[in-house]
């Protein structure tokens, strides 16, 4: 059954299986920091908030890599995890459980990292989303970068499957799904499977998605101080506007 785009509130905190979730093993981190840096042209001296962080994987291969990073996430039980692997590796990495909307940080970061999506996108409004961006450029630096991973627009629109299939060595989420236009927002329902439950046993979620186009970000980033530099496509070359990307990848400096 598709979503019925009345998420509660805070539906984001909540929207995975309550014992465990493909969250808690995420893949592709240490190709999403090699990307990031690629983009960048980050250096270790830079200073780096890793923004929805989940259960640290990227935040992990920074510090190794040799960055000061810090680790922020609205979800506590993700962070228990990121800061229990930390201790057992030996890692001095400050976590915080923060709402993107309401950070705290003044420009104290040369860069802010938004890979996997979460960080500006999931609230009930647009004035929410609005927030979560504010609050990432006013943790930057002057001359320091945002780097955010994104859905393609394009690619939602033409190509959006109603329903879909994302697994991990350890759980698979079953995700309907529509693409609601005059709203901009992908409305939808998630179902967490871990071992051997069926899809009848799953507990559905709802969740939605504000979406946005380059031009959108553009004007958003215009508003809060920031300057849209270039987009890239899921390789790290520059994103030539069309829908063939599912995810693409948006640079703005402050």
């Amino acid at each position: 059954m598709l979503g019925t785009g009345n998420a509660p509130v805070d539906w984001y905190l909540s929207s995975f299986a309550a014992n465990i979730s493909s969250l808690y093993w995420e893949e592709g981190a240490e190709e999403k920091v090699e990307l990031a840096r690629a983009i960048l042209g980050m250096e270790t001296w830079e200073v780096v908030l890793d923004l929805c962080c989940a259960t640290g994987g990227r935040t992990h291969r920074l510090h190794r890599l040799g960055f000061d990073v810090v680790g922020a996430d609205p979800r506590a039980e993700l962070l228990e995890v990121a800061g229990g692997q930390a201790q057992i590796d030996d890692l001095e990495i400050g976590y915080f459980e923060v709402d993107p909307r309401k950070m705290d940080f003044h420009g104290q970061f040369d860069v802010v990292l938004s890979l996997g999506g979460g960080a500006f996108e999931h609230y009930p409004d647009d004035q929410d989303c609005f927030d979560a961006f504010k609050a990432a450029a006013r943790a930057l630096r002057p001359g320091g970068r945002l780097l955010m991973q994104i859905p393609n627009v394009l690619h939602i629109e033409r190509h959006l499957p109603s329903r879909t299939w994302v697994r991990s060595p350890y759980a698979t989420e079953l995700i309907d799904q529509r693409w609601n236009a005059p709203a901009r927002r992908l409305d939808g329902t998630r179902r967490s499977l871990i071992d051997c439950e069926s899809p009848e046993e799953m507990e559905p979620f709802d969740f939605q998605r504000r979406l946005y186009t380059i031009a959108e970000l553009a004007e958003i980033f215009d508003r809060i101080g920031l300057r849209l530099i270039e987009a890239y496509d899921e390789n790290g070359a520059h994103w030539e506007v069309d829908d063939d990307e599912q995810q693409i990848f948006v640079v703005a400096r402050r």
